[in-house]
């Protein structure tokens, strides 16, 4: 059960994307400034709504 719940935990560090400091600046002041639903601005950018 333990190498089952690493690999699960080994997949998901596969698909975390480092997004750099100006890419969050520039999504959160688009989020702030826009009209469009953040969901939107997220996918948009290939952000995961639940990051």
């Amino acid at each position: 059960m333990g190498s089952k719940l690493k690999e699960n935990a080994d997949e998901r560090s596969e698909e975390t994307k480092p997004y750099t400091a100006e890419f969050k600046e520039s999504a959160v002041k688009l989020a702030i400034e826009s009209d469009q639903p953040v969901s939107r601005i997220a996918e948009e950018h290939g952000i995961n709504m639940n990051t």
